[in-house]
């Protein structure tokens, strides 16, 4: 996301002309490279360890429920890697009536394979595509039908697979199976395609993120638009003059304390290290006053006990006694 108008290089120049030690200054190409390390420590900590801030969060591309698929291999994500998941949007986006019927799905961590089936998903998390279930080849003429459609969905086989020489493949293109199986040479790249009768496969990274629900969809719909919303792994800087994003500039005077910080810290000098100790903490009392600028609306979320208080005598929620042993 293009927040920000500062580059690191600028940084750094601001950073020296206060008289901190600048890594830049280090002979044989090696300041660059602690340079470079030192700031995407700086970014990393702000991100990752604080808040979820709403100029760090990306929308991923929709997926689409299918006939039975619990896990549903993606491309790498246009807005950027996955770090956390924060919201999930669940529509059913073949009913007609309007609005259409909304829901969310609930993040998780990790979630198991189930055969369990129900009306929809109530649960997503994020996995890498090489660590997923896939389907298999159906055969031929067999036919993957649209799921956004005006009419009932149809019941489809799941539409992932991995080819005889191990590409990762996922329908992009409905359509009707040809006579024999897809397959691509070892290690296609992400994005390449092979058509298969009228049906077209695509080739995802195993490295790349998809989605994996809980529980099944049914066999024949509804079709469910899940539209997951996510906090952006942290960038690495590779070059002084990379900008800042996706911090905005509002934000940047605590990026400028953080590096000062690492600065101070990574010096060879005794004297600058005690320095850096000092500044180290006003680098943490700084992410405070960051959060506090960060969180100023009220949080849709609340807290809600799963079960009473009040302990259950007798049912399932009881204590196993010698007269409620079941």
């Amino acid at each position: 996301m293009g927040n920000s108008s500062i580059s690191l290089q600028s940084v750094y120049d601001a950073i020296a002309a206060k008289g901190i030690p600048d890594p830049r200054a280090v002979p044989s190409g090696y300041g660059d490279i602690l340079a470079l390390e030192l700031a995407t420590q700086v970014m990393a900590d702000l991100i990752c360890e604080r808040f979820n801030w709403k100029w760090n969060r990306a929308v991923a591309a929709p997926i689409y429920t299918n006939s039975y698929q619990q896990d549903y291999p993606q491309p790498a994500q246009t807005a950027g890697v996955i770090g956390w998941g924060e919201d999930c949007d669940c529509i059913d986006i073949n009913n007609t009536m309007m609005p259409k019927p909304l829901w969310n799905l609930t993040w998780r961590k990790q979630l198991s394979r189930t055969s369990i089936s129900v009306w929809r998903p109530g649960q997503i998390c994020w996995m890498y595509n090489g660590d997923m279930a896939l389907g298999a080849w159906p055969g031929a003429s067999v036919v993957y039908a649209p799921l956004v459609t005006s009419g009932a969905q149809s019941q489809n086989p799941v539409m992932s697979m991995a080819d005889a020489n191990g590409n990762i493949l996922i329908v992009t293109a409905f359509g009707t199976t040809g006579a024999t199986a897809p397959v691509l040479p070892p290690n296609s790249a992400e994005g390449t395609t092979v058509v298969d009768g009228t049906v077209t496969w695509m080739v995802v990274s195993p490295t790349s993120q998809g989605f994996r629900l809980n529980s099944l969809p049914s066999a024949t719909g509804p079709t469910f638009q899940i539209t997951p919303y996510y906090q952006l792994d942290p960038p690495k800087f590779a070059v002084q003059s990379q900008l800042l994003n996706p911090i905005p500039d509002s934000f940047s005077r605590y990026f400028y304390r953080g590096l000062e910080s690492e600065c101070l810290l990574a010096s060879a000098s005794p004297a600058d290290m005690k320095r850096g100790q000092i500044a180290k903490v006003a680098w943490l009392n700084a992410l405070i006053e960051s959060m506090k600028q960060g969180d100023r609306e009220m949080n849709s979320y609340g807290l809600q006990p799963a079960t009473s208080v009040v302990e259950q005598r007798f049912g399932w929620g009881g204590a196993y006694t010698a007269d409620n042993p079941y």
